[in-house]
């Protein structure tokens, strides 16, 4: 039997909700499906009803140094901050973690491009309970280092597998892993968990799911070929949780699972949900960028035999990532047009229930390149002359 539940800050001004007063907001339905799993449904927002109802965004500061000096930021990847405030941003060029203070100041350098201890070709970061793992799929090595920047240890782990790494409240540590095919179906993509002495705990699985027609295109001596997913094409999507495990879901619809070791699903989250149009001239755009970025490997003529405007979706996907802050919030973010100086997102209560839509009054990297903490958000952007900058914004409750 369906329950309808009350998110508890409303609980006070129900109770006092009478003749000519606001009607009562939505709430989210708790039921159980046959499988015995519990299914949270909110039919609409349960916070708020539009974005600018809901959460407020307040910039607090914008950093990155000047041209040639040492906190400059050339090509910042993954933004990691720790329980003290400080900021850890993983740059490329050349490779090595910049540290900075809560008010932009540069604090240390940790690491350095190179293949010795402590030394890495390329970082993916991730920082919890006073450690600092770097990820090098290049060198198929995972290091640890202290909060000091001291090298502590390092070990094997996989390579070539380019994607975020995370470290949960158990202080377990998830490294994407390469599999290969046995001939049998594929259980996903693979993910795994070390403690931070570099001991194997398990493999997580993301479930995978066939994600229909994609680009091909190959140069015509063939020692280039590429294949790239096709611009709105629903995929899955999964967010690391700070309790353990992730959230994942299927973009061609609005249903979120919570797997606590990848074999299983504890929660069912979803919401009420039509798709949008995706207006043409976003279509035509997207199919451009990808065009123009193939075109400089493969030349044009190939690359416009390959990629087809008409082959990208009509209908927007559900979502086109998600994350969970340090709060178990759940971020959906969603698709806005071609406005790119704005993100928006859905957010989900640590119960599940949809809260409603916020908009932050910046642009943010679809992929990697920002921090959602308990109380501000961390992305790469840039500054007024259109350098490399990292933004910070307060979330207003």
């Amino acid at each position: 039997m369906a329950l309808a539940v009350v998110a508890p800050w409303v609980v006070g001004w129900l109770s006092g909700c009478g003749a000519g007063q606001a009607a009562p907001k939505p709430t989210a339905t708790f039921d159980t499906l046959p499988s015995g799993v519990e299914r949270v449904f909110s039919a609409e927002p349960t916070g708020w009803s539009n974005s600018s109802q809901g959460w407020h965004f307040e910039e607090v500061t914008r950093f990155g140094g000047a041209d040639g000096t040492a906190s400059e930021l050339v090509e910042p990847g993954t933004i990691a901050v720790d329980d003290w405030g400080r900021v850890y941003v993983a740059d490329r060029k050349p490779p090595a973690v910049k540290v900075f203070d809560s008010t932009g100041s540069l604090v240390r350098i940790i690491g350095r491009e190179g293949g010795g201890p402590g030394e890495f070709r390329v970082a993916f970061i991730a920082v919890r309970g006073g450690l600092l793992v770097v990820q090098d799929p290049m060198q198929s090595r995972t290091t640890v280092f202290d909060s000091a920047g001291s090298y502590l240890r390092s070990w094997k782990s996989s390579c070539c597998y380019w994607d975020q790494i995370f470290i949960d409240r158990e202080m377990r540590i998830y490294i994407p892993t390469s599999t290969t095919s046995d001939g049998k179906q594929s259980r996903g993509q693979a993910y795994t968990r070390y403690q931070v002495d570099g001991q194997l705990v398990d493999t997580l699985w993301i479930p995978s799911r066939d994600e229909g027609k994609s680009w091909r295109v190959a140069s015509k001596d063939g020692n280039v070929q590429m294949s790239m997913g096709i611009p709105f094409t629903p995929q899955i999507r999964k967010a690391w949780h700070p309790a353990g495990g992730f959230i994942y879901g299927w973009s061609g619809s609005y249903s979120l699972a919570r797997s606590l070791s990848g074999g299983d699903t504890a929660r069912v989250i979803e919401r009420q949900w039509t798709a949008e149009v995706i207006p043409d001239s976003l279509r035509a755009a997207r199919a451009n960028e990808t065009m123009k970025s193939v075109s400089l490997q493969v030349g044009e003529a190939m690359a416009k035999a390959a990629i087809n405007v008409g082959d990208v979706p009509t209908a927007a996907p559900a979502f086109l990532d998600l994350r969970v802050d340090e709060s178990d919030h759940l971020w959906a973010r969603l698709l806005i047009g071609t406005d790119s100086t704005k993100t928006a997102f859905d957010v989900f209560g640590p119960d599940g229930s949809w809260l409603g839509p916020v908009v932050i009054p910046i642009g943010t990297p679809e992929w990697g390149g920002m921090y959602i903490g308990r109380g501000s958000i961390y992305a790469a952007t840039e500054d007024a002359d259109g350098r490399p900058a990292i933004v910070r914004l307060r979330i207003m409750r």
